[in-house]
């Protein structure tokens, strides 16, 4: 009899444990799945971001450009009033000094 109750205990105990594995593998499965969909849903909002980020930081190379293209074309109508004789043709926002010399473009 003693045997018969210790098999029992030893087989509920064995069923319970099976009930707690299988709960325990659904629920980490439950998790796994809303983890990977927020990491997809994360990667997607990288995307969007750094797809803005990079038109910010293109409008602000063009903001950029065209402060200093202006910034150079009111130095070159300074440069005319100071010194009307002086050539100031050759000068250009692209070309820059060796030895001396202007080049570029």
């Amino acid at each position: 009899m003693h045997q018969e109750a210790e098999r029992l205990h030893q087989e509920a105990k064995r069923i319970r444990m099976e009930k707690t594995q299988k709960a325990l593998t659904l629920s980490l499965s439950e998790e796994r799945s809303k983890l990977l969909s927020e990491i997809e849903g994360l990667k997607k909002e990288m995307a969007l971001k750094e797809e803005s980020s990079a038109k910010v930081i293109d409008s602000l190379k063009e903001d950029v450009t065209q402060s200093f293209l202006a910034g150079f074309k009111t130095t070159l109508e300074q440069a005319a009033i100071v010194q009307p004789t002086m050539d100031l043709s050759e000068l250009d926002p692209g070309k820059t000094m060796v030895d001396d010399r202007l080049v570029g473009d």
